[in-house]
C-alpha cells in the first residue's frame, strides 16, 4: 500500500476522504463565496427594483418592501424545495410555481429598470439571474448531508420515491402534492 493510501483521511490511491480537512476548507470557501455572490446580486437587484417602484409611484416603505417581496419569493421557494429534498418529501406544484414566478418577476423588474439598449438590459437583468444561481448553488451545498452514516467517497444518488420508506402521514401536504391515495391535502377530493 502506498504511503498516501495509508494516511488517515485518505482512500487508497491517495484520494482524500469526503470528510478531509481540504474538503472542509473547499466547502467553506465555496459557501462564503456563494453567500457573498447572493448578497451582491441581491443588493443590486434590490436597488433596481426600488428605483422601479419609486418611478411608478410607490413611496416610503412600500418602495423598499417591493424588492424584498419579489426576490423573497425566490428564496423562500428554494428553501422549501431544499427542506423537502432533505426530508425525502415530494415537493408539490406550489414551491416550483413560486420559484418560477419570483424569478420571472425579478428578471422582468430588473430589465424594466434598465436603459433602452440591449447591453443595458442584459446588465440590469444579470443580478436577478445571479441571485437565482447563487441561491440554487447554496441549496445544493446544503442538500448534501455528511455524517457517519455515509461512506467516504460515495456519490449522492437520488432515491426513487417507491424505494423510500412510507411516511406516517399520507394525506398530502400544504405544498399542493398528493398523498399516496391520490387525494389532495386530505380534503377527500380526487384529481
Amino acid at each position: 500500500m502506498s504511503r498516501a493510501g495509508s494516511r488517515s483521511g485518505a482512500l487508497p490511491g491517495g484520494v482524500p476522504a469526503a470528510g478531509s480537512r481540504a474538503d472542509a476548507c473547499i466547502r467553506a470557501a465555496a459557501g462564503v463565496t456563494v453567500v457573498g455572490l447572493a448578497g451582491i446580486a441581491g443588493a443590486i437587484s434590490y436597488s433596481h427594483m426600488r428605483l422601479l417602484a419609486a418611478g411608478h409611484g410607490e413611496t416610503g416603505w412600500q418602495a423598499h418592501a417591493f424588492p424584498l417581496s419579489v426576490d423573497g419569493i425566490e428564496i423562500v421557494a428554494s428553501l422549501v424545495l431544499l427542506a423537502d429534498r432533505r426530508t425525502g418529501r415530494r415537493s408539490g406544484w406550489l414551491p416550483w410555481a413560486a420559484l418560477v414566478t419570483g424569478t420571472t418577476a425579478s428578471l422582468a423588474a430588473n430589465v424594466a429598470a434598465a436603459g433602452a439598449g440591449p447591453v443595458g438590459r442584459v446588465i440590469a437583468g444579470w443580478p436577478a439571474f445571479a441571485l437565482l444561481v447563487a441561491v440554487k448553488l447554496l441549496s445544493g451545498m446544503l442538500e448534501h448531508r455528511h455524517g457517519a452514516d455515509r461512506l467516504a467517497g460515495t456519490q449522492d444518488r437520488p432515491v426513487p420515491i417507491q424505494d423510500r420508506p412510507p411516511a406516517a402521514d399520507v394525506g398530502g401536504d400544504d405544498h399542493g402534492s398528493r398523498g399516496r391515495d391520490g387525494r389532495r391535502d386530505g380534503d377527500g377530493s380526487r384529481a
